[in-house]
């Protein structure tokens, strides 16, 4: 089974928007609804009223949410964060208990949400709002999705509901836009901005001790069906962690991609990938790796031939790359940054 991170309808086949297959509701067991004191208690740390704007509206909260449920597919991260567990969070992929990432475990602690879509790959988003509502939220956040405005307005007559921001394409809003407004219907924008200073930090100290990223052309590529390779756009935040170290994305990819999360590249037109740095993300599938170099056209690419090239097999790094959230970057950049250096060093 092959994934993407979720993107454009125009590109629906590559990607993996998921149909939602809650179970359960509120038995009273907080475990099971994901529920814990100390989620509790960050809750009502925040300040309220609190508000958000995003692209269908205005969302606001009088008190602080209980019971907060997301829909995007890496959307429990930026609430984690704040330090409230979801009652309920949509799987993605990676198979981990509670659909949580090890990056993100101590912050979940013992809390045990109801994971919707567990398991499940349909190439199409649908949201399943009978077991959405079962679970009674107070809090829909769906960010990391294509939502509709139909899909919006169901949603909606639920609980109150974020949808992503209208200044950037589906699923190409920047993590530091995301943790702001998930911080901000949280109550918590202060704490928002901290993270987002602090992650900041990091990348600017991870280009500042190497300058030999500033300006380098690179692509980010992927492989999901034979006989084409995907690269990633200028929005997609596998690319935009490179830019913020300084690398470059080149023109003519970002013009193909335009808006979407990405653009199919046919083999027999691989030399569009050839620049001075080629990463091919592909730790979701261990038999990737051989396949891509197999490609007619692979081994005549000037970055081949000069050594240019990184493949991030470890299926976490990938993932932590993938992912691209306020609790997965730091651990990216940790392992990132030392395997781009030594292939842009190589050079």
């Amino acid at each position: 089974m092959s994934f993407t991170a979720a993107g454009c309808r125009l590109v629906l086949v590559l990607t993996v928007p998921l149909l939602l297959t809650a179970c359960g509701g509120d038995d009273g067991d907080s475990s099971a609804t994901g529920e814990s004191s100390s989620a509790a208690a960050a809750a009502g740390d925040g300040e309220f009223p609190a508000s958000v704007d995003h692209r269908y509206g205005t969302t606001a909260l009088t008190e602080a949410p209980e019971r907060v449920v997301t829909l995007g597919f890496s959307d429990q991260d930026f609430v984690l964060a704040f330090g409230i567990a979801p009652v309920a969070v949509t799987d993605w992929y990676g198979g981990y208990d509670n659909a949580t990432w090890p990056w993100a475990e101590d912050e979940l602690g013992d809390a045990e949400p109801v994971v919707m879509n567990e398991g499940a790959f349909t190439g199409m988003q649908a949201f399943a709002y009978e077991e959405i509502a079962e679970l009674e939220p107070d809090l829909i956040i769906g960010l990391y999705t294509g939502m509709t405005q139909e899909e919006y307005d169901t949603l909606s007559a639920i609980a109150p509901t974020v949808a992503s921001s209208p200044d950037y394409p589906e699923y190409g809003m920047p993590w530091q836009e995301t943790t702001r407004m998930v911080g901000q219907i949280l109550g918590q924008g202060d704490r928002a901005e901290d993270l987002i200073t602090e992650i900041d930090q990091q990348f600017a100290d991870a280009a500042a001790a190497h300058p030999e990223f500033e300006g380098v052309q690179m692509v980010v590529a992927e492989q999901f069906e034979p006989g084409s390779s995907f690269a990633r756009s200028a929005t997609d935040p596998r690319t935009v962690f490179m830019t913020q170290l300084g690398f470059e994305l080149p023109d003519e990819i970002a013009e193909l991609a335009g808006d979407l999360d990405g653009a199919p590249i046919s083999d027999e037109l691989m030399t569009q990938l050839d620049h001075d740095l080629l990463i091919w993300n592909v730790g979701h599938d261990e038999a990737l790796r051989a396949q891509i170099e197999s490609k007619p056209l692979y081994d005549q690419l000037q970055v081949v031939q000069d050594g240019r090239v990184l493949f991030i097999e470890d299926p976490l790094v990938s993932g932590a790359l993938t992912w691209a959230t306020v609790l997965s970057l730091p651990y990216a950049l940790e392992e990132l940054v030392p395997q781009l250096a030594e292939v842009v060093g190589a050079a």
